[in-house]
């Protein structure tokens, strides 16, 4: 009897560096049609993965991976899950990775590249423009957001004025010169398609770099008591020099309404919150140390001055 034999399931994976607007760009991908059977798969550093609660998906497609990095646990836990995934499942016909904003890219790519069953179809970087060079000249974050950036085939700049695109592609094409660059900027998204890249990078050899996550600290909150707004933005202000990533819901005192919390490259947003869960669930991710172990205890003092 012949042997049927099905097609490679596309693979992308979505990286960028923390706050950088992954989930964002993911969900435009959702909102413009992904085919009813891509599986999702969302890794977030922290031990609660709020960017899956963002993910405007099928809870039953969506594949949650917290508490660590999955690149580096290559071989591990996004090899395990995904074999258990298509093990007892329908066979998806894509899957979708978000990276966590540490990860090295080219790592977790590594895995589509070496199974038979999978087909490494784009690596996408989202890159916010406004504060990509501070980032790959920080001593201690460049390395992971260089790797981000050589790993991609596709590089989409946000948060960047038109006028400067020029010279900014000049000094990002230093770190990747064969990437597709798009830019978004505010009211012209960029074409969000899976569309594989016009000159798509070979095949490259698998990387053994392994990410520098030791200097990375995460804690989280959970519960049901309310905080206050303008002390916990006062602390996300004199802190931002250790802090890189704080995102969540938050029940707000003293209203009791659930808001979305989003901390980025200094930038604090507060909205509503959409299908939010009835509770205070927080994530803060920043460089370990003396500084980030003061802020995580004054937020906890925060917290509990809210009991």
């Amino acid at each position: 009897m012949p042997t049927i034999k099905c097609a490679p399931i596309p693979v992308t994976v979505i990286g960028g560096f923390l706050g950088t607007g992954k989930t964002t760009y993911l969900n435009r991908l959702i909102q413009g049609g992904l085919r009813p059977d891509a599986l999702i798969i969302v890794n977030d550093f922290g031990d609660i993965n709020i960017d899956a609660a963002l993910i405007e998906y099928r809870d039953d497609n969506v594949m949650q991976l917290s508490n660590g990095c999955i690149c580096c646990t290559l071989g591990g836990t996004l090899a395990e899950q995904l074999a258990e995934a298509l093990r007892i499942r329908t066979e998806p016909g894509a899957i979708i990775i978000e990276a966590s904003g540490v990860a090295n890219p080219a790592r977790i790519a590594d895995i589509a590249r070496v199974s038979r069953r999978l087909h490494l179809a784009e690596v996408v970087c989202i890159i916010d423009g406004s504060r990509a060079q501070q980032h790959a000249a920080d001593p201690l974050v460049g390395d992971a957001w260089r790797d981000q950036v050589k790993a991609a085939d596709t590089l989409r700049v946000n948060r960047l004025a038109p006028h400067g695109t020029r010279e900014f592609e000049q000094w990002l094409r230093q770190f990747n010169p064969h990437a597709l660059i798009q830019y978004e900027t505010e009211g012209t998204p960029a074409d969000a398609s899976l569309q594989p890249p016009i000159s798509p990078s070979p095949p490259g050899p698998i990387s053994h770099h392994a990410a520098p996550h030791g200097h990375w600290h995460t804690f989280s909150l959970s519960g049901q008591e309310k905080i206050d707004k303008a002390r916990l933005a006062t602390l996300l202000e004199a802190y931002q020099d250790v802090l890189f990533r704080a995102k969540g819901f938050m029940l707000v005192e003293p209203s009791g309404d659930i808001e979305l919390l989003q901390f980025s490259g200094g930038r604090l947003h507060w909205q509503p919150a959409l299908h939010a869960p009835k509770e205070t669930r927080l994530v803060f991710i920043g460089l370990s140390g003396e500084r980030f172990s003061a802020f995580e205890q004054a937020v906890r003092l925060l917290l509990k001055d809210s009991l």
